[in-house]
């Protein structure tokens, strides 16, 4: 491509006048010269470029300027499941004293004294259930904040730590509400079954965030959606069938057996639960590490590529 050609004061262009000429000589032009080998096709790819790379930076984050996460996601993970773990012991060791409970009666009677033993013991289980599910929310909260912090940190993408974290305790504080002033007060079935509907929903309150991070870190989606429905089936159960903090001690004797049943079917569930999360939470966790990986390679490669063409 030819360079334009400039203007001096000295040029005349015929036919013009003085006055004319004079304005024109004032006139000071620019030469503009495209770079050698550069064409204006190639301008405007380079343009189109930089606006996609801009989209792109607003739906998969700045591919270039990735941060390391935050280490203690897997720490918390791991604490949570230990502690996911004991409750799930607990409700064993209550599935087998009801049972041994009940084996002796039918073997040979139980003594009073034996009773009040059993339910004392049965009473330590259930404050050691209570303390230990309160344990569980607040370190569930901070692995769910800390996560949702290392996802943007990796990908650009945000997502506010402070909903997700509170979505949890919401959810949960939703469907006990819903449990003790609807479910327990329905006289009957469909009343209870629209309580159990509701706790259903406010359940589905973390599973939302925990799928939106998930999406953010392009992880997998199963495992979260699979400890709902485990959680959702422990809801129904523990309203209809009965938990370690329900068993009522006026029970007779005949069925010790079946709430002995009940629990242990109870405790399957919570270790379903306890993999499915942790599960979920480890596919967030090497999802994120993933994304990081490959954005921080991609940085390199471009640093590396500005200092081979100066």
């Amino acid at each position: 491509m030819q360079p334009l050609v400039v203007a001096g004061p000295d040029d005349r262009v015929t036919g013009s006048t003085p006055r004319q000429d004079d304005a024109r000589a004032s006139i000071t032009r620019t030469t503009v010269t495209p770079a050698p080998g550069t064409s204006r096709a190639e301008a405007d790819t380079g343009k189109q470029r930089r606006r996609g790379e801009r989209s792109g930076r607003r739906a998969h984050g700045d591919l270039t300027t990735a941060a390391a996460p935050f280490p203690g996601t897997n720490i918390l993970r791991l604490v949570m499941a230990a502690v996911l773990s004991a409750l799930c012991l607990l409700t064993v060791g209550g599935a087998i004293l009801l049972l041994l409970l009940w084996q002796q009666n039918r073997a040979s009677g139980v003594l009073t004294s034996q009773l009040e033993r059993t339910w004392n013991i049965f009473d330590d289980l259930r404050r050691i259930q209570r303390i230990v599910a309160f344990t569980v929310v607040p370190v569930a909260t901070t692995w769910i904040a800390l996560a949702a912090i290392n996802v943007k940190r990796a990908t650009g993408i945000r997502r506010n730590p402070i909903v997700a974290a509170a979505s949890l305790p919401i959810g949960l504080v939703g469907a006990w509400y819903v449990g003790r002033e609807i479910v327990s007060v329905a006289d009957d079935v469909v009343g209870q079954a629209s309580g159990v509907v509701l706790q259903a929903v406010f359940l589905a309150v973390p599973l939302l965030a925990l799928l939106r991070i998930a999406q953010a870190a392009e992880a997998r989606n199963r495992p979260a959606r699979v400890a709902y429905l485990v959680g959702a089936a422990f809801l129904v159960h523990l309203q209809f069938f009965g938990d370690l903090s329900t068993i009522d001690q006026q029970s007779t004797a005949d069925e010790w057996g079946r709430l002995g049943a009940y629990l242990i079917i109870s405790a399957l569930l919570q270790v379903l639960g306890a993999l499915s999360a942790n599960e979920a939470a480890r596919s967030i966790e090497e999802g994120t590490r993933h994304r990081y990986d490959l954005r921080n390679r991609f940085g390199e490669s471009l640093l590396s590529q500005a200092a081979g063409r100066s």
